[in-house]
């Protein structure tokens, strides 16, 4: 009798423990389950949204948000004249209230003003609001305990392995900071450089090393699992740091298109050479980020409900699977279900719908979370 008494109990028990998981959250998941700090959940979200019940579902189910476009240079510091912090002064706010930590997204990247990418400014104009805008970001924000990490480039390197470069004209993605000019390297110590490494970078992780004392310190990245891309962000890694200058994480974008590749960004996209690729950054004691995830989609060619779970989780179940050797994060770029930002012929797909109703991904990442923990 009592046996049989303690097994209802042990049914009754097992029941609620199941409940209790389908109304958590996400972020009481990993609270609950993952007290070792080494696996953050977050999201993405925009200054024109606090407030709204976008920013009030990235409270509730994130411990950790990235704000878009806030922080970058091309709102912050357009130009040697003016500077606007209101924006990225409310997201601190923000995160102090809800008590979330804060990845800051604004790296010398492509996403600059237009200002810099006219083509009549001066190597010394480029270096100018460069070397003001990344000492004024990391002075004003490293004694900012909601602030974990700082993005200090993004988009550097292109597929191919070569350095984005500067380009004539009014050109959406050049990067007008490289023509400021290159270092010359050691070709044989580093041989995925090229011989060269843009002043830029190592002018930005000068300034960062210095200011951002703090703050951990990363590399983000766009692009799929480019074998000659990567080769030259892990060779960048190892100049910076052989410099004195310092590098504590790498993140990756992880925008996957349908249509281009059926279902990833890149032929090369695997989960094996993802799963290289953690390994690799915890060899290096780096953290690894995966930054921006979502799935582009074309309106004509969707793909199943089912795909975008599968897309999805298996991003996610790697960095869930990765954790046990160092550092993992894993951040949304979108909440919910958006028209592309400029493709009018694809969709973004996230975990919730355009009405913030919480879809199949949602309910499998939180599965996935449950079970990695067991």
């Amino acid at each position: 009798m009592n046996k049989h008494i303690l097994s209802i109990v042990g049914s009754i028990i097992l029941f609620a423990s199941h409940l209790s998981s389908q109304t958590q959250t996400l972020r009481q998941i990993v609270d609950d389950k993952y007290p070792a700090n080494n696996v953050y959940i977050g999201a993405t979200s925009m200054y024109s949204k606090i407030g709204s019940k976008e920013t009030k579902l990235l409270a509730r189910e994130f411990s950790y948000t990235t704000p878009a476009n806030d922080f970058k240079q091309s709102y912050v510091h357009p130009n040697n004249d003016t500077w606007r912090w209101d924006k990225a002064d409310a997201w601190i706010q923000f995160a102090r209230k809800h008590q979330q930590v804060i990845r800051i997204h604004g790296p010398i990247s492509p996403q600059c003003s237009r200002w810099a990418k006219n083509d009549a400014r001066t190597d010394i104009e480029l270096l100018t609001n460069l070397s003001e805008y990344m000492t004024e970001l990391c002075r004003r924000y490293n004694d900012e305990e909601v602030v974990q990490w700082m993005d200090v480039i993004n988009e550097t390197v292109s597929r191919d392995g070569s350095w984005k470069t500067s380009e004539t004209g009014d050109t959406k993605w050049e990067l007008p900071w490289e023509s400021i000019g290159y270092e010359k390297v050691d070709k044989d110590k580093y041989p995925h450089l090229g011989g060269k490494v843009p002043l830029y970078i190592i002018r930005a992780f000068e300034i960062a090393t210095k200011e951002a004392s703090n703050k951990k310190l990363v590399i983000n990245q766009h692009g799929g699992m480019h074998v000659e891309m990567w080769n030259k962000v892990k060779d960048l890694v190892r100049y910076l740091r052989d410099s004195g200058l310092r590098v504590d994480g790498v993140g990756w974008q992880a925008h996957i298109s349908y249509g281009r590749d059926v279902d990833w960004e890149s032929p090369e996209v695997s989960m094996q050479a993802l799963k290289d690729l953690i390994a690799w950054a915890h060899t290096n004691s780096l953290e690894f980020h995966v930054t921006e995830c979502n799935i582009h989609v074309p309106l004509n060619k969707p793909g199943s409900e089912q795909e975008h779970i599968d897309t999805y989780m298996s991003v996610f179940n790697t960095v869930l699977e990765m954790r046990h050797s160092g550092v993992v994060t894993f951040n949304l770029w979108n909440i919910k279900d958006v028209p592309h930002y400029k493709n009018k012929s694809k969709t973004v797909i996230a975990p919730w719908d355009e009405q913030l109703k919480p879809k199949a991904i949602y309910f499998e990442m939180k599965k996935a979370l449950e079970d990695a923990a067991d």
